[in-house]
């Protein structure tokens, strides 16, 4: 089973609905397919999947202890099942990393080929350590200069994070700390070389971030092109997370805007598998090659 993390900074870039329209191409490729809400801020993915009012919420699991399959619902698509969000969700950054290694634990448990994660808009703890934890890594940006620095912030904390958490696992942290407030005295001018300086001090965490950097590889999928010249600014940021943030990746493709499919949306009888059925359709070939690609390793 792989999990899969959709996020990207920026809210407005249709991460949710790509996530459902690579969710429903994998369901009609016959897998089994679980499509979490872990937007804890806004979740709307119910009404991508068609599902009105659900009675369950991802929620419960942090909160009521309810196990994770008991919080599964059908979708109208075959083979596409949904762990709905919840507006009642707690303050941002609120759930312990022990809390969510828990939840990947019991992810691994449910029955399915693939449990794709929808996250939230942002860059909280909540959805950098989520996104980190899993298989196949997919940022969504659009075009537009703003969504593109957003989706730059969002690498840049999300390598931090990753830093931070491996000096946690080896008692480096605070000593790190101390080093980069120095970093002028030690000739340190960027995340580079800082991390370069932290390699000697510990075996261990030199063989660990070394470990985790392998597992860190972000397939970029650029939404919403009006023209075809646009499609050059997802080719850039893939070039630049290597070379900027040391992040390995793949431009995986673009969707072109298309202002029907998203009127679709939010009515009073939800159409969610007409709609996606286009989306899913166009999203064919970045499907085939996120497939292809790397994934994290376990552990």
């Amino acid at each position: 089973m792989q999990i899969w993390a959709v996020g990207g900074g920026k809210g407005g870039t249709g991460k949710s609905l790509v996530a459902n329209g690579l969710c429903q191409g994998l369901a009609e490729r016959g897998f089994r397919v679980i499509i979490v809400d872990a937007d804890y801020g806004g979740p709307n993915q119910h009404t991508y999947c068609g599902v009105r009012k659900p009675a369950t919420s991802l929620i419960q699991f942090f909160d009521d202890r309810v196990a994770l399959e008991d919080l599964v619902v059908e979708t109208p698509v075959k083979g596409l099942f949904l762990i709905p969000g919840s507006f009642n969700s707690p303050s941002t950054d609120s759930i312990a990393y022990t809390q969510k290694q828990k939840l990947f634990r019991h992810l691994r448990l449910l029955k399915a080929d693939h449990v794709v994660l929808d996250l939230g808009a942002g860059s909280n703890y909540d959805t950098l350590d989520t996104f980190l934890m899993a298989n196949i890594q997919i940022g969504v940006i659009t075009p537009d200069a703003l969504a593109i620095e957003n989706f730059y912030l969002f690498l840049k904390k999300l390598k931090f994070r990753q830093l931070g958490n491996v000096l946690s696992l080896v008692r480096l942290k605070e000593q790190a700390r101390q080093i980069w407030k120095e970093r002028g005295a030690h000739g340190i001018s960027n995340l580079s070389e800082f991390i370069q300086y932290l390699r000697p001090l510990s075996p261990d965490f030199d063989q660990r971030l070394t470990r985790e950097q392998g597992n860190l590889f972000v397939r970029v999928i650029l939404n919403q092109v009006r023209e075809y010249r646009q499609v050059e600014s997802g080719q850039a940021v893939n070039s630049s997370m290597h070379k900027y943030f040391q992040i390995n990746g793949a431009f995986a493709g673009y969707l072109r805007y298309d202002k029907d499919l998203w009127q679709q949306f939010g009515q009073d009888h939800p159409t969610a598998c007409a709609p996606s059925f286009t989306l899913h359709h166009a999203l064919d070939g970045v499907l085939d090659g996120i497939l292809k690609l790397p994934v994290r390793e376990e552990g």
